[in-house]
């Protein structure tokens, strides 16, 4: 049996699932992700959830997709995205360490959507394919020859960091990507990259800057909920986010021409 772990900016969803991809058992904890959060915190948080499914199962290993750049060779972590303090981690040794040396495996999060689509998805006849996953950032996960194609720095399908929206003028405004550390962040600052636009977190700070509110006390079924009810400031948010969304799609397909563009992420729940 095997733990799984699929990490997003907001929740930790887990599984207990087969060698043939069978899900047994699944539940989702809240990620670490506040301020004052740590490597050891998160490195605890799925410790936690490896020492209670022990108990029932014996764990062979441990499988995570987690966003950013990853080097799935090495289980190390050069960027957590969304999760800024998971930067130049040696991820895979330190949760191994934790959780009874157990071998732990890595994989950035939309590159894992990728390979599950062609493994046991929509995907599964395809030679080439793109998956897009909209989430607390934009991952993207491209496959050619049936493989994925992680590129020479790992950064390749990282469409977060898409540039859009750049205004020559304030080229001295604009942080750099290293200096992004959240989507927040990123739509605050106004900065021209994708996940400024796409990113659904970004979806849910719109509608809540509209209304006044916290940025992180609307969520993506907050929005739609508005939206079904007539929300004028949540139709606007949604109709934006679409097209933002069909103009990305357009441009990987003419980058990539795959057989097939598949979408993802916690919007398609």
């Amino acid at each position: 049996m095997y733990l799984v772990f699929d990490v997003g900016g907001t929740y930790i969803k887990h599984a207990l699932m087969t060698a043939d991809g069978e899900i047994i058992q699944k539940g989702k904890t809240k990620t670490p992700i506040q301020q004052d959060k740590t490597v050891q915190d998160f490195v605890k948080t799925i410790a936690d959830v490896y020492e209670e499914k022990k108990q029932s199962e014996k764990i062979e290993g441990i499988a995570m997709d987690l966003p950013g750049r990853i080097d799935c060779e090495r289980g190390y972590v050069y960027n957590g995205g969304a999760i800024s303090y998971l930067k130049d981690t040696a991820l895979s040794e330190l949760i191994s360490t934790a959780c009874d040396q157990v071998p732990v495996t890595l994989e950035n999060d939309a590159k894992a959507a990728a390979l599950a689509e062609v493994w046991k998805g929509n995907a599964q006849e395809a030679n080439n394919a793109v998956v897009i996953a909209l989430g607390t950032g934009v991952g993207g996960g491209i496959i050619i020859d049936r493989k994925v194609y992680h590129g020479k720095d790992m950064i390749a399908g990282e469409l977060s960091y898409f540039l859009t929206h750049v205004d020559k003028n304030r080229l001295d405004s604009y942080r750099s990507i290293e200096e992004i550390n959240s989507v927040y962040g990123a739509y605050d600052e106004r900065s021209p990259i994708s996940s400024t636009y796409v990113a659904t977190s970004s979806l849910c700070f719109r509608v809540a800057d509209k209304k006044h509110l916290p940025p992180d006390s609307v969520s993506g079924e907050d929005v739609y909920r508005m939206a079904a009810e007539g929300d004028a400031d949540a139709i606007e948010a949604l109709e934006d986010f679409y097209f933002e969304v069909a103009k990305l799609a357009v441009t990987v397909y003419m980058i990539v021409n795959p057989d097939v563009i598949l979408f993802g992420g916690g919007i398609s729940e």
